[in-house]
């Protein structure tokens, strides 16, 4: 959810201002990192790197030892996180085994994460270390100068990562519109959202009224005249119906397709599938301009994002199987370990990531905003 908020969210200033370098600018141990050549397959719209975990990350590793030394000293060791829904202790215990000196304080914000970032610089209250979100999620973070300044790959992360995202924003995983399917109910989802339009499908589809952004892929292809177009003609043909619980039909079988993300019900019925056209959101972390504890940012930014053992619990022990898969510019093996749910999830969305679905860059932003607007405004309308 945090990568896809609704298109009211977007709505917010996007007034550029200048604000300060995070406090105790951190500067790489030792001077910057010499970057290794990266062994280089690419994902669709992403670079992997399949020799991150033996030429990469040894570097980063030193770099998030010194990091911790500084994140220690400053105030007093306490780490603020704040993101769309707070942290679990489990995963704190997780980072803390690791880095037992930095306490964590969290908060889970929804729609308000932004505007209570914004409010905390504006009062001079304790703010977040951490900012994090997508290209459009984010924008506003961005657009109001929210990032600090990091260079990641003077750390060790590979330039590769930088192709989709800007300079300070750490890529840390993906997520994208899917097809969740009852397979007890429908065989298969068809391969577009056209499929969607053939009568058999009447009254089986739903998809949630914030949720108009899976139909944007299909806009930044085709045109906004023809989405707007598709919507309506799905509206108009009983096929689609506009649920705020799509889980509960979709498990029982009564409205068998949803259109959404990533599963995260476990039920043995439930699939999930990519489509023509459908949009992939890399999503960022990144170092809050205001924040007290900017090396704590840092850390916590790359261990969330990299670290192989945090990795491999998310994709293998349900407990921290997220709705987001790691970044896919990660090596080849981290995915194939896969199990459960994540291995699901990971499978749909890198299927439909090398197949050609539609990335979301610096670029084009400004137009996937403009038409997630102009999705909701067609769905809602």
């Amino acid at each position: 959810m945090v990568a896809l908020a609704a298109a009211g969210m977007l709505l917010l200033s996007s007034c550029s201002s200048t604000g300060s370098a995070a406090s105790g600018a951190i500067e790489p141990s030792g001077g910057p990192v010499e970057l290794a050549a990266c062994d280089a397959v690419e994902v669709g719209a992403v670079t992997r790197c399949e020799n991150f975990y033996d030429d990469y990350w040894p570097a980063i590793s030193e770099q998030m030892d010194a990091l911790y030394e500084t994140a220690k000293q400053a105030d007093g060791g306490r780490l603020v996180i704040w993101d769309w829904y707070e942290l679990s202790p489990d995963v704190i215990a997780e980072f803390n085994e690791v880095y037992p000196d930095l306490k964590i304080e969290t908060r889970g914000l929804t729609y308000n994460l932004s505007s209570a970032i914004i409010s905390a610089k504006a009062t001079g209250s304790r703010n977040t270390d951490v900012i994090s979100g997508s290209l459009v999620s984010a924008a506003t973070m961005t657009d109001e100068g929210y990032w600090a300044d990091v260079d990641w790959t003077a750390f060790g992360v590979p330039k590769e990562f930088f192709t989709i995202g800007a300079p300070e924003m750490l890529p840390d995983s993906v997520n994208g519109s899917l097809m969740q399917v009852n397979t007890d109910k429908v065989a298969e989802a068809p391969a577009t959202l056209d499929g969607l339009l053939d009568p058999q499908y009447e009254g089986k589809v739903s998809v949630a009224s914030y949720n108009a952004n899976v139909f944007a892929g299909y806009g930044m292809d085709k045109g906004e005249e023809a989405m707007t177009g598709l919507i309506g003609d799905l509206k108009s043909s009983g096929n689609l119906q506009v649920l705020e619980d799509q889980d509960s039909p979709l498990s029982s079988g009564d409205v068998p397709i949803a259109l959404g993300q990533t599963l995260f019900n476990p039920n043995p019925s439930l699939s999930v599938s990519p489509y023509e056209d459908a949009g992939v959101f890399a999503q960022f972390s990144g170092v809050n301009v205001d924040a007290k504890n900017p090396a704590g940012g840092m850390l916590w930014s790359l261990w969330n994002a990299y670290n192989p053992d945090w990795l491999e619990l998310r994709m293998t022990d349900e407990r921290f199987s997220t709705t987001q898969v790691p970044f896919p510019g990660l090596p080849t093996s981290l995915f194939d370990s896969a199990t459960g749910l994540m291995q699901t999830n990971s499978s749909a969305l890198l299927t439909g990531l090398a197949g050609g679905a539609i990335t979301e860059t610096v670029d084009t932003r400004d137009d996937w905003i403009a038409m997630i607007n102009a999705a909701d405004a067609a769905l809602n309308g």
